[in-house]
């Protein structure tokens, strides 16, 4: 049965944090992780005017190889951040476990992370990985899926739950559709990429509970 935890890390204490340590001042949310070869690749979402200038800092960075950008707004940019290799613990340790990060943001100088693992032994492992790189956790919070109750929304997380909400009022899943996920992503203050995120997670993790 799978386990997911919710996670404070200082954003000095992995690589990816330290990287994006460059982009000061505004938050950052992690839209997902593209496994690439042996790579992680991130997405990330910045949520600032002057977010094209933040990026320079990205590309100068020694660790990163390229910034592509993937969509960009007036107030926000969802950038790829390609690594010269892929040095970060934390992340190839989530990949490693088959794990599924469901949502992560930095609202100042930590990052904040919920991460699903497939089993409690994938998690401890996980735990061992990080710890021999000596990496400082703050586990907050760990749930089980004992797959006991009926509700299986409680399974979503708070984004994809506010997203699946949305879409769901809105009229998106109606036919004819009544809603865009640019409409909901107006609505949301998030990216329209973020919106098709949310709600591709957020079915597949409805449909593995279901089914």
């Amino acid at each position: 049965m799978s386990v997911t935890i919710e996670v404070h890390v200082d954003a000095d204490e992995f690589e990816f944090g330290r990287v994006i340590e460059s982009v000061d001042g505004v938050r950052i949310e992690l839209q997902t992780i593209i496994p690439i070869g042996e790579q992680a690749l991130p997405l990330i979402e910045i949520h600032d005017e002057d977010h094209r200038t933040s990026v320079e800092g990205l590309r100068e960075h020694p660790a990163v190889a390229a910034v592509v950008a993937v969509e960009e707004y007036d107030d926000r940019g969802v950038y790829a951040i390609e690594w010269h290799e892929d040095p970060d613990t934390f992340f190839t340790s989530i990949r490693d476990q088959d794990a599924q990060i469901l949502n992560a943001v930095r609202p100042n100088s930590h990052w904040e992370f919920e991460i699903r693992f497939p089993s409690r032994e994938a998690l401890t492992a996980f735990r061992e990985t990080v710890n021999e790189g000596e990496l400082g956790l703050d586990v907050t919070r760990v749930s089980q899926d004992d797959r006991s109750t009926a509700d299986s929304k409680e399974e979503l997380s708070e984004p994809q739950r506010e997203a699946l909400d949305l879409a769901v009022d809105r009229g998106y899943y109606a036919i004819p559709r009544e809603a865009t996920t640019a409409e909901l992503a107006d609505e949301l203050g998030i990216s329209d990429q973020a919106v098709v995120e949310r709600l591709r997670r957020a079915t597949i993790t409805l449909a593995r509970d279901r089914l």
